[in-house]
């Protein structure tokens, strides 16, 4: 069974926060596809770090995988890291 993907900014950390993204912003991913009506801000440098995880989140694994276990997922930005919330449905 595919999911769909829905990350949302829970925190941004640092001295300098991200001005990027704010909390509550959303990343809706079905699939290899970003669902852009559903989705606010698109941060390239966030998103190529993301996309490891979102590839094993939107397939059917294994309920004792790891993955599964996954409920945060953080930006690569180690100065000003964003903390994103992992919300899985089923499509």
């Amino acid at each position: 069974m595919p999911y769909k993907v829905v990350l949302t900014v829970l925190e941004t950390r640092g001295e300098r926060p991200c001005s990027y993204y704010k909390v509550g912003d959303r990343i809706t991913f079905e699939g290899a596809e970003i669902v852009k009506e559903e989705s606010d801000r698109l941060c390239i440098y966030a998103l190529s770090a993301l996309f490891p995880y979102i590839t094993a989140l939107t397939r059917d694994t294994p309920k004792e995988d790891w993955i599964n276990r996954k409920e945060t997922i953080q930006c690569p930005d180690d100065a000003r890291p964003v903390i994103f919330k992992i919300t899985r449905e089923p499509i």
